[in-house]
């Protein structure tokens, strides 16, 4: 079996996203499968392609046993939508033109959003006469709607015809949360073709992780590693560190996105000096950041569509064996709240925020105790499950090809 997964983001790309693609796709390779990645040039978040690569028509190269084929990008940084949108499009039409070099396939896996990938997917599956399968780690284009970042109706109403079109053409699609399963459910042109197939996480890369011990009189060391993005709302964040002040709590804020400017403007204004933002860091370093934490933060928008959200970041908290502080409603807070693995407050509220920094600083032996049961939960979540489950549906998507 030839499984070819297209993707717009890969390694040595930072983010949730290209990590998660690169495990699946060794994990497939391990388990005997045939891997081609096709992806475009590596340039996010910054919009520069990254040396030793140059942008042009093709290359190929290897990672590991996985076939790496990678095609023209639009290089934009990660700010700006139509940009954004721009680039999208510019690596859907690469990949589609490029689809000769990766040989016979038998299915394509395509990764949405971006909705241009999926797009690409179905002309990449039917050039190949190939199977289409769909991994919807978000729903396109509500999230964008939803977020103010498209308000176009007649735009608006095209994304929903090309996001049904990609359903209908999909043998396959996966969803890793219920709301997404639930939403896709109740389409017509997705009815019967729906899995649910969990959000997952290297325990192992988090096994060497101490467990938490809080310094007594300290404060308390919180931690946020992710994307610094529209989606997110960490001004909030801050805010709420502002609220505790430097006796409660030290907020080191790890990553990249088009927030980061506003953020470094906001905490520089306020002379916050207990918040650093670190800026892009390797995979490499996140277990050992977390090894300096007491807890974990994760914050999401107050907007209905995230409350079928479960980042991929809470679960890096749990592996780690630290206390998860969850800004958000749905899916997030209802699993922090049902295994007792950290704190759950309103989104968008600071003051909320703030106190549950309070909280987990007057209670040392609470946040020793909730990072011993998020690691515990975490093993529930391990990345292995999930690759043997899409080992499993795509042979049988295969199977039921011939």
């Amino acid at each position: 079996m030839h499984v070819l997964l297209l993707t717009h983001y890969y390694p040595p790309e930072l983010g949730a996203a290209p990590a998660r693609i690169a495990a699946l796709a060794q994990g497939l390779s391990a388990r005997g499968v045939e891997v081609t990645v096709h992806t475009g040039f590596p340039n996010y978040p910054a919009g520069v392609v990254a040396a030793p690569y140059r942008n042009r028509l093709w290359h190929k190269e290897h990672d590991g046993a996985v076939q790496v084929l990678r095609s023209l990008v639009y290089p934009t940084p990660n700010r700006g939508f139509a940009r954004r949108v721009a680039s999208h499009t510019v690596f859907a039409a690469s990949a589609v033109a490029t689809a000769a070099l990766s040989g016979t396939v038998d299915v394509v896996l395509a990764e949405t959003p971006p909705l241009f990938t999926a797009a690409a997917g179905v002309a990449y599956a039917r050039r190949k006469r190939a199977r289409l399968a769909l991994n919807v780690s978000d729903l396109w284009p509500e999230s964008a709607i939803d977020l103010g970042a498209l308000r176009n109706p007649n735009a608006s109403a095209g994304a929903h015809a090309l996001a049904r079109h990609c359903y209908r053409q999909a043998a396959l699609i996966a969803a890793p949360t219920q709301g997404i399963l639930d939403s896709l459910r109740d389409r017509p042109e997705a009815a019967g073709k729906v899995r649910h197939v969990p959000p997952a996480v290297d325990v192992e890369r988090f096994a060497a992780v101490p467990r938490a011990r809080p310094r007594a009189g300290a404060p308390l060391r919180v931690l946020y590693a992710g994307t610094l993005g529209m989606a997110q709302g960490l001004g909030t964040l801050v805010h709420a560190a502002a609220l505790a002040g430097p006796e409660i709590v030290e907020l080191r804020i790890a990553g990249a996105g088009p927030d980061a400017e506003a953020l470094r403007a906001q905490i520089s204004a306020h002379g916050l000096a207990h918040v650093q933002l670190l800026g892009a860091v390797q995979p490499a370093r996140i277990p050992l950041l977390y090894g300096d934490a007491d807890a974990g933060v994760i914050a999401l928008r107050d907007r209905p569509i995230f409350s079928g959200a479960l980042p991929t970041k809470l679960f890096e908290v749990l592996a780690a064996g630290r206390p998860a502080i969850v800004a958000a409603r749905g899916e997030a807070a209802e699993l922090v709240r049902r295994e007792r693995v950290g704190l759950a407050v309103s989104p968008e509220d600071p003051h909320a925020l703030a106190q549950a920094f309070r909280e987990l600083h007057a209670a040392p032996e609470q946040v020793i105790s909730m990072g011993e049961q998020a690691r515990a939960c975490a093993r529930h979540f391990d990345r292995a499950t999930a690759v043997g489950q899409w080992h499993e549906l795509l042979t049988s998507l295969t199977a039921s090809h011939h």
